[in-house]
């Protein structure tokens, strides 16, 4: 009887922490999911058929070298096991928000997963050509496992884009979507795969160009004014003050429009079209100047036709020269 006693004590009291470590030790279905991946001998694999839908693109900021975009994006599988809303990244994300998560049997053999995102994604934001730059946006998904366990493949024509979609300053001249893998030389601590590591990769890519007539004429028309303030000069005799003085207040007119619009236009350090269009301006002032230095010399010899003869040569050379570079570089920053 008193054995019988201490056994039924015995049972009582170890059988209620043996409960306590299995509950406490239950992995979560991303953690089932991830100790599946980790698994030397697993044979699971998927490949995840994705699709995009483009919600909206904006907050576009250079200086941050970000801009945000909301869209929809789903994934068909088939291994119940390996769940892609928590086995995919996006690499080039800088800040993520994900909602309405969604998960549904797309017919008998395949499983469909979704979700909605609002994510602020990095782009280099490339400003040589500003104001008539183009940008070739990013999303960039990742397989968080890798090509021996999940590939992602785009469906195909399933990259959509909203058709109300409306960036101000910008348009949409086209998208695309292509995969891709990329090898790591890293096997991130799993020794099966000897240093190296290979991951499944998709990457939408949204073109859009900036509407620029508007805005460079808004940041060049000061520009353009102080050379042709300065041109003047060619119908000025020599011997007056004015001639030198139109020069000089031309130079410093450009310099201005240059601090002007450094001030209003996103910092980029590469030599920009604008950067361009103020030192051809410059220079072109400066030759205004020296011109000028050589049309007094001559009309103080008293050959007054000879001096005409020059500031009507200097007037077709200088100012043919400044529409026919500006004209080039426009035509060029509008053909890169």
């Amino acid at each position: 009887m008193i054995k019988l006693c201490i056994f039924l004590l015995l049972l009582l009291t170890g059988a209620t922490p043996i409960k306590q470590v299995v509950q406490s030790s239950a992995p979560s279905a991303k953690e089932k999911s991830l100790h599946l991946s980790k698994d030397k001998g697993n044979t699971l694999k998927d490949t995840c058929y994705t699709g995009l839908y483009l919600k909206n693109i904006y907050d576009l900021h250079p200086e941050e070298y970000s801009y945000t975009a909301d869209f929809w994006i789903w994934f068909d599988h088939k291994q119940s096991g390996l769940d892609p809303l928590n086995n995919v990244e996006i690499i080039n994300a800088k800040q993520v928000t994900y909602t309405d998560f969604y998960h549904a049997h797309a017919d008998k053999k395949v499983l469909l997963a979704s979700e909605s995102d609002r994510i602020t994604l990095i782009h280099d934001w490339r400003l040589e050509n500003y104001p008539f730059d183009r940008q070739l946006l990013h999303i960039e998904l990742e397989a968080g496992l890798d090509t021996t366990k999940m590939i992602l493949r785009p469906i195909v024509d399933s990259f959509k884009i909203y058709k109300g979609l409306i960036l101000p300053g910008w348009k949409i001249h086209s998208f695309s979507a292509k995969d891709s893998l990329v090898t790591y030389d890293s096997d991130f601590g799993e020794s099966q795969l000897k240093g190296k590591s290979t991951y499944s990769r998709i990457t939408y890519e949204i073109e859009i160009y900036r509407q620029s007539w508007g805005l460079f004429f808004k940041l060049l028309i000061g520009l353009y004014i102080s050379f042709l303030v300065s041109f003047l000069v060619f119908f000025i005799p020599p011997n007056r003050d004015a001639r030198f003085g139109l020069s000089i207040g031309g130079l410093f007119a450009a310099i201005a429009n240059k601090y002007v619009v450094d001030s209003n236009i996103p910092v980029s350090i590469s030599f920009s079209f604008v950067d361009q269009a103020h030192v051809v301006t410059f220079l072109l002032i400066l030759v205004t100047l020296i011109c000028s230095v050589i049309s007094l010399k001559i009309s103080k010899g008293n050959k007054s036709h000879q001096r005409e003869l020059f500031d009507r040569t200097c007037a077709w050379i200088i100012g043919s020269s400044y529409f026919i570079i500006n004209a080039v570089l426009i035509i060029l920053v509008n053909n890169r």
